[in-house]
C-alpha cells in the first residue's frame, strides 16, 4: 500500500519596505516648525510687529473678497513649494534644495502658530485647530511625497549623467510629470477646505 506523501508550501510573508525618506522628510518638517514657533516668542519681538500687520491685511483681505478670489490665493500658496520642488527634482544639483525643503515648509507654518498663540492665547490656538491645521495636515502629506519623488528622479539623473544608466528616461520622465499632475488633486482639495473653514469658523474669533 503506497503512502500519500503530503507537502505543505510556505508563501514568503511579503513585508512591506519602510520609506525612511518620508520618516526624514517628516523629522525635517518637525524641526522647521519649532523654529517657527520659537521665532515668534517673547513679547519685544521685532518679527512679531511685522508678522502682526502682515496677519491684520491677510485677515482683512480675506473677510472682503469672495469665495473663489480665497480659493485661488490659496491655491497659489499651496502650490509654490511643490511646484519648486518638481523643478529641482529635474536638476542633478536639486537634492539639497529638497531636503531644505521641508524644514521651510515647517517654518511658514510654524511662524503664524507661534505668532497666534503668543498673541491671542487660546482663541489662536482655536484659529489653528479648525483653520490651519486641517488644510495643512493634507498639504504637508502631498509635499513630502513631491519630496521623496523629486529626490529619486534626481538621484537618478545623477546616476545618468554619470554613466550608470544607458536607458531612455523619457517614460521615467513622464511618469513623474503625471506624479505631480495627481499630487495637484490633494492640494486642491486643501484650498478648498482651508477657504471653508475660514468661511465656517471666522466669526467664532474676536479678532478677525
Amino acid at each position: 500500500m503506497l503512502k500519500k506523501s503530503v507537502v505543505i508550501k510556505r508563501k514568503k510573508m511579503n513585508i512591506p519596505r519602510f520609506n525612511y525618506r518620508n520618516l526624514v522628510f517628516y523629522i525635517l518638517f518637525i524641526c522647521g516648525l519649532i523654529i517657527g514657533v520659537l521665532t515668534m516668542q517673547g513679547d519685544e519681538n521685532s518679527l512679531k510687529t511685522v508678522f502682526n500687520e502682515f496677519f491684520n491685511d491677510y485677515l482683512t483681505n480675506k473677510s472682503q473678497e469672495n469665495f473663489f478670489n480665497n480659493f485661488v490665493d490659496a491655491l497659489i500658496f499651496t502650490t509654490i513649494l511643490p511646484f519648486f520642488t518638481f523643478i529641482f527634482g529635474l536638476c542633478a544639483v536639486g537634492i539639497p534644495i529638497i531636503i531644505a525643503i521641508p524644514t521651510l515648509s515647517g517654518i511658514t507654518v510654524g511662524m503664524p502658530i507661534g505668532f497666534l498663540y503668543s498673541c491671542y492665547s487660546l482663541q489662536g490656538l482655536g484659529y489653528v485647530t479648525l483653520i490651519i491645521i486641517p488644510s495643512v495636515a493634507i498639504v504637508i502629506g502631498t509635499l513630502i511625497r513631491c519630496c521623496t519623488e523629486a529626490i529619486r528622479m534626481s538621484i537618478e539623473i545623477i546616476a545618468d549623467i554619470s554613466g550608470y544608466q544607458t536607458t531612455s528616461k523619457r517614460n521615467e520622465l513622464k511618469d513623474y510629470c503625471l506624479r505631480f499632475v495627481v499630487f495637484l488633486i490633494p492640494l486642491i482639495l486643501s484650498a478648498l477646505l482651508e477657504v471653508g473653514c475660514f468661511k465656517l469658523f471666522s466669526g467664532l474669533f474676536s479678532f478677525i
